[in-house]
């Protein structure tokens, strides 16, 4: 019995561990005028039109989680009349020394014949300026809010990367776009997960040889 329980608790408290500390970033966006220290918002629409990214306009759509406006938004503004949108959204840095799973929610606000799109990657030199990152081809975001997945393997101690989200496209075929709940999160290595195991297992076999004894 004490040895299940032992079990038990290693079970438990190995799960917490990696929970506690798997978290990066997480970012629900309840107010774009007081991101954290180290977000980047880099509008460089041409010509430059008369919005950047702003708070989550509820009366368009509703947050993906939590209050209604707690999202962040962009528009066909971005740029001028006949322009290009190219507005950029970046993340503070965060550690690559292990792989790690980027996530996000967008949602655009569908008006026939106007479509949105969003590109998206990754600094890995932990750079904020927009020519270093490899960025993949841009998609043309939904009606309803979908969730986007990006991983990235690890890259060794002491190392940090940057993510990028590019709201691009002609303005005047654009309409209006939302991101929300942005999280980065930590993958365990294979082989920390594998010493967990053969752990947990030591225990049990542990479990077996006292109650055989018995």
């Amino acid at each position: 019995m004490l040895n299940r329980a032992l079990v038990a608790a290693a079970i438990t408290f190995a799960a917490a561990s990696v929970q506690a500390d798997d978290v990066l970033l997480s970012e629900g966006f309840n107010s774009v005028a007081t991101l954290p220290s180290g977000w980047v918002q880099t509008n460089l629409s041409s010509p430059a039109g008369s919005t950047s990214w702003y708070q989550g306009d509820a009366g368009i759509f509703s947050a993906q989680a939590g209050s209604a406006e707690s999202y962040i938004a962009a528009n066909y503004n971005n740029a001028a009349p006949g322009g290009t949108i190219s507005n950029w959204l970046i993340t503070p840095t965060f550690s690559t020394e292990n792989g790690v799973s980027i996530s996000f929610w967008a949602k655009a606000d569908i008006l026939d014949p106007y479509s949105d799109h969003l590109a998206y990657g990754i600094s890995g030199s932990g750079s904020s300026d927009t020519g270093s990152f490899a960025m993949g081809s841009a998609v043309t975001v939904a009606g309803d809010w979908t969730k986007y997945t990006f991983n990235y393997a690890a890259q060794g101690a002491g190392s940090v990367a940057r993510f990028a989200i590019n709201y691009t496209g002609a303005a005047d075929l654009s309409n209006y776009v939302g991101i929300d709940t942005l999280t980065v999160t930590a993958v365990p290595e294979p082989t920390t997960w594998m010493m967990m195991g053969l752990g947990l297992m030591a225990l049990t076999v542990a479990g077996r040889r006292t109650a055989a004894k018995r």
